[in-house]
């Protein structure tokens, strides 16, 4: 069997077993959902999707109502039809054929004002809807602000206004960041628990985008972000104000994942989508198929959890503001998913790739050989780019252009490949060389308050995780879910390599022997001049 196969196997096999033993206890959390009617906002996006699965899978709920627009000429219902046939569905599909009947689209744009919702069907969203996750946002760094305040800002505040008319509303929860205050004055500081002051009040924001033209909102961007380093976090964080003012009547909580990465148990391990390879999955994917050898990082500790313990947390927060406001504890709380429990380590991307146990499940998709560094110096980060990344995809764009050479598939040109891996470096280089320290006290408290069964079934107790090892599921992952390499052929990877390598020693010794050769004449001509 193939190694890569076998540790997929090893995984599911492992968290089967703990699973069938947890259904024999009773579990507080399921028995919350079954019956119950939600609503979520975001369901086609890479959070969302892995929420809509465990929900069906896991909690036995009535019904799903997924607000969704048409886009790129297909609508809602042919999205969600698509959506279905995503691999994170196959375990849901086998035990549930039928599991989509509980799937309702409802047309809907978060960015508009009632989020695009009809009459009618916001009246039967008011009478049925006892959950609300409100999942959806834009998380480009780069997004114009007047998009990013109307999807992050004013959508959470017209989301709000649909709780507030629900008859039957049992719990809202907003899935925010980790990294809403993540501000340059806060680096090495500590994120709390608690509510933030708003850079700017929420109603002032939504009316400059409303009312400001986009070319002049654009201009004046970087003074109204200020301290921010973009636009996702600066609405991310105005949009918690919006929460904390509006909600207070309501059942709400707000749950904040630190960046979030493939799946480690559910429903299968290493479960991602393309929407997700960006940032650190962006990184090691590309690393993993010899494309990227030097990494943009400080000496800092990542924050990163696996999407089923992000979806883990949400759906327990749902349980514990219910119990919590029947008791009469009405005030909201947040629920930090802290990297002082999720930390990986500085090194750990690149000790994956040079560990030996990694080289076992390299993909024979391979493009070059597998090796890296990090740096948190922008100068050295450009040289080692020039050097690595730019000089070998000038040569390998001219070998495939004067040759009928095959390029590799998808790749129409690596200089502007690189181009766009240099920059998506610099875009998250801001979050992988400062350090911000998260406080997790809500969330440690809702874990151990929790029975075995629960503990087990929507486990995300993140001080558990064997990091080494899931980056090793991590990198089967995109293998299966993005590659899509069949998880098949690895000793023929390994050998691939050792083949790279080889070539790998042969282009740079050739390089800067030509280039030595260069100077050392450079040199003669010079000195005989003088």
């Amino acid at each position: 069997m193939d190694s890569a196969l076998a540790l997929e196997i090893e995984q599911v096999s492992r968290q089967k077993a703990l699973e069938e033993e947890a259904l024999r206890g009773e579990s507080a959390v399921r028995q919350f959902y079954a019956g119950t009617t939600a609503l979520i906002t975001g369901g086609t996006g890479f959070i969302g999707k892995q929420l809509i699965e465990k929900l069906l899978r896991s909690c036995d709920v009535k019904r799903l109502y997924i607000l969704a627009r048409s886009k790129k000429g297909l609508s809602m219902e042919e999205r969600l039809q698509l959506q279905f046939k995503d691999p994170v569905y196959d375990n849901l599909r086998s035990q549930q054929p039928d599991f989509a009947r509980k799937v309702i689209p409802v047309e809907g744009d978060i960015s508009e004002l009632g989020v695009g919702l009809n009459d009618e069907d916001r009246m039967k969203l008011e009478q049925e809807a006892n959950v609300i996750f409100h999942v959806a946002a834009t998380t480009r760094f780069e997004e114009p602000l007047k998009k990013a305040t109307f999807i992050n800002v004013r959508g959470t505040r017209e989301i709000l206004e649909l709780a507030k008319c629900c008859k039957n509303l049992r719990c809202f929860v907003h899935v925010s960041t980790a990294f809403f205050n993540a501000t340059k004055t806060k680096i090495n500081h500590t994120i709390e628990e608690k509510f933030y002051e708003s850079p700017i009040p929420p109603e002032v924001m939504i009316q400059l985008a409303e009312t400001v033209e986009e070319c002049r909102l654009n201009a004046i961007t970087a003074d109204l972000i200020r301290d921010w380093p973009n636009t996702y976090c600066f609405t991310k964080a105005i949009a918690e104000d919006v929460v904390r003012t509006m909600g207070k009547a309501l059942p709400v909580a707000i749950v904040r994942p630190p960046a979030v990465a493939c799946t480690l148990n559910e429903p299968t391990p290493g479960w991602l989508d393309m929407s997700s390879v960006i940032g650190p999955s962006g990184i090691l994917l590309s690393a993993t198929l010899g494309v990227t050898h030097v990494v943009l990082m400080g000496d800092i500790m990542i924050a990163l959890a696996p999407v089923d313990y992000v979806n883990n947390t949400v759906l327990a927060t749902a349980w514990e503001t219910d119990k919590r406001f029947k008791n009469n504890e009405k005030e909201s709380k947040i629920y930090n998913i802290s990297n002082s429990r999720c930390t990986l380590e500085k090194n750990l991307l690149c000790d994956v790739l040079h560990h030996p146990n990694t080289k076992q499940y390299a993909t024979p998709k391979a493009v070059w050989y597998c090796y890296g560094f990090d740096t948190g110096s922008d100068v050295v980060f450009w040289l080692s780019t020039w050097l690595l990344h730019y000089i070998p995809a000038y040569v390998a764009d001219f070998v495939f252009n004067v040759t009928s050479m095959k390029r590799p598939e998808g790749i129409k040109s690596f200089v502007k490949m690189y181009e766009k891996i240099y920059k998506m470096s610099m875009l998250y280089g801001y979050f992988l060389r400062n350090q911000w320290n998260f406080v997790d006290d809500n969330t440690v408290a809702m874990l151990n308050q929790m029975s075995k069964t629960d503990r087990i079934l929507f486990n995300f107790d993140i001080s558990k995780i064997d990091w080494p090892h899931y980056m090793l599921i991590w990198c089967i992952g995109l293998r299966k879910f993005i590659v899509k390499d069949g998880l098949k052929d690895s000793e023929y990877g390994m050998k691939k390599q050792r083949w790279l390598k080889i070539a790998h020693i042969s282009f740079y010794t050739l390089f800067f022997g030509v280039v030595f050769s260069l100077l050392y004449l450079a040199c003669r001509i010079f000195m005989s001049v003088i």
